[in-house]
């Protein structure tokens, strides 16, 4: 089928390279003010292949084409290109623009699969979530109870607290955050130690740990169907094998039951002879 062919595929994939290279060279005011009109007219070409993308697909497909989720992305993203072509909502448009650069998502089998792990790991994501926010919570109320007089600007209150443990959770300049303090609270070195080690170490292994685990279920699954695929086309193999033996056998006893009347025949003719 040419809609699901490689070169079909690839074909699109190379659209949306050369559609995302002309939305970042229209970033650039003196580029865009130079070749603006050519930019408008790539900009509707490559709308005018994605919009038959879509079509095909549908007629290819039809229902079972709104049943995929990165499909059902792809049809609203072009859809509503066409429906703010000629609006005067040009920053929405812009987005529209940016969006088809997510068709490379649904285009490459691997970058759908990492997606997709993503999206089943939400739910742990939102415990682990929690989890981070208690904790910050109280790392936060106890660097505000201890060191708002060492160190008001980072720890002055409940608000300055957070944003200082949130800095420190990206390492942004976290050590002259620490070191004015350490210097007149040894037990400060506790404090941040641990909490990085919770926020930073142990949260964020937490996070990747269940992507990467739903990324290993997803391949395994996808071996099932290959399995049980190559096992019906296996089965339809031996069923087809064994027809085609049935037909032989039938046509030799058509060859068989042709040669006994053939001789029936011979043999009335000689006895009316």
């Amino acid at each position: 089928m040419f809609v699901q062919s490689k070169l079909f595929t690839n074909f699109i994939l190379l659209c949306v390279f050369l559609n995302a290279i002309v939305i970042g060279l229209q970033t650039y005011p003196s580029i865009n003010s130079a070749y603006e009109s050519l930019f408008e007219k790539f900009d509707l070409i490559f709308l005018g292949i994605f919009t038959l993308e879509v079509i095909l697909k549908v007629i290819v497909h039809r229902r079972k084409y709104f049943k995929d989720g990165w499909n059902l992305f792809d049809f609203i993203v072009v859809a509503a290109s066409i429906a703010f072509m000629q609006s005067q909502f040009v920053s929405v448009l812009r987005i529209l623009r940016v969006l088809r650069i997510l068709k490379t998502i649904s285009s490459i089998h691997s970058l759908r699969r990492i997606i997709t792990s993503l999206f089943m790991a939400i739910p742990t994501i939102g415990s682990i979530s929690l989890l981070m926010i208690i904790v910050f919570y109280i790392y936060g109320v106890v660097g505000a109870t201890f060191f708002a007089e060492l160190s008001p600007v980072y720890f002055g209150d409940l608000s300055a607290s957070l944003i200082t443990l949130f800095q420190i959770a990206t390492f942004d300049d976290w050590a002259n955050i620490y070191r004015p303090i350490a210097e007149n609270s040894p037990l400060s070195l506790v404090y941040f130690v641990t909490f990085i080690f919770l926020a930073v170490f142990v949260m964020l292994n937490l996070v990747v740990g269940e992507i990467v685990n739903n990324a290993a279920n997803i391949p395994a699954d996808v071996e099932e169907d290959i399995a049980g695929i190559e096992k019906d086309v296996h089965d339809i193999k031996e069923d087809t094998s064994e027809i085609q033996q049935l037909r032989d056998e039938v046509r030799e006893l058509k060859y068989l039951l042709l040669e006994e009347r053939n001789e029936r025949n011979e043999r009335k003719y000689k006895s009316v002879n």
